[in-house]
């Protein structure tokens, strides 16, 4: 968070252009009185809170009550995000990665082949981490998921996906470790490597609506002109940026297959599928999941790009 908050009010010209294109609505920390008292996943009064996105109670959860209505709000008035992500750590995978909701994914991981080879999906939710995957050293795309399981249900990735509609609506996570894969294999995150992973996530953000069909001339024609160099652009804006120089217990979610095959001639009837998806998340929410290892410690939750 502190990397990705130092990159976008930097002098850095892609940061300007993100500044000028982009509303930014940032959380810095939604568990303030938690930590400050020595927790990582729990609030003042030892809940985790995210796990309280489905009915949030303004004197309980205050925090998570007003973000989940200013979230409403922007919804509301036809203003939704383009990417919501929760900034997370992990205590037991290394890298960092991505979790976000498929209902397509969802069904094929719960062996429903039938449903799932009848559904036709936007798969624009798997651009982001893929961009991220090119740009970050410290990101893997092999270790993201986009199961909904029951358990994840009150989740602030899985609300804001399943009751505002936002398709790009991920927890980041970063291990509390280090990375097995890539320049930094073999070696502990430092401060560096994560304020770093925030600026890249900036970058991506970018990149993400260069590749958009919604995508203004007027921003290609600026982003063409601001990365324009004989070298690559990106890895010429990656190496100025690398020369220079929250939090979870147990996570159970499964690892995601990379490249999933759901067959030719995929067809239409997303709508059925995906209110038998809410009613069984509706089911699943209804009464409490005992025995389980925990997911996503306590994040920050960001509207527009972040």
């Amino acid at each position: 968070m502190k990397g990705a908050l130092e990159f976008l009010v930097s002098s850095d010209p892609v940061a300007r252009l993100l500044r000028e294109n982009f509303i930014f609505k940032i959380i810095p920390m939604l568990n303030p009185d938690g930590v400050i008292n020595g927790n990582h996943r729990c609030s003042l009064r030892g809940e985790d809170l995210n796990r309280q996105w489905l009915a949030p109670s303004a004197q309980l959860q205050p925090t998570i009550y007003h973000a989940k209505g200013l979230l409403y709000y922007l919804h509301s008035v036809g203003r939704s995000p383009a990417v919501f992500c929760d900034f997370h750590g992990h205590s037991q995978k290394k890298n960092v990665f991505l979790y976000g909701c498929s209902v397509k994914e969802t069904l094929w991981q719960a062996g429903s082949a039938a449903g799932a080879s009848a559904l036709s999906e936007d798969v624009s939710y798997r651009t982001l981490p893929r961009i991220l995957d090119k740009l970050a050293p410290a990101f893997t795309m092999s270790s993201c998921s986009f199961v909904v399981e029951k358990s994840r249900a009150s989740t602030a990735r899985v609300v804001v996906w399943r009751e505002m509609g936002v398709s790009r609506s991920y927890t980041m996570e970063s291990s509390y470790c280090g990375c097995n894969q890539g320049p930094y294999k073999g070696l502990q995150f430092g401060t560096r490597e994560l304020e770093e992973m925030g600026a890249m996530f900036c970058l991506g953000l970018l990149v993400l609506e260069l590749k958009s069909v919604s995508c203004s001339r007027q921003l290609l024609s600026r982003a063409a002109a601001l990365l324009n160099t004989e070298e690559d652009p990106l890895d010429c804006h990656l190496q100025r940026r690398r020369s220079s120089s929250i939090a979870s217990e147990l996570d159970d979610e499964p690892p995601c297959v990379e490249e999933i095959d759901y067959g030719p001639g995929s067809s239409s009837d997303q709508e059925g599928s995906a209110s038998e998806l809410d009613r069984q998340i509706r089911e699943w929410a209804s009464h409490e999941d005992e025995g389980e290892e925990e997911e996503e410690g306590p994040g920050q939750g960001r509207r527009a790009a972040l």
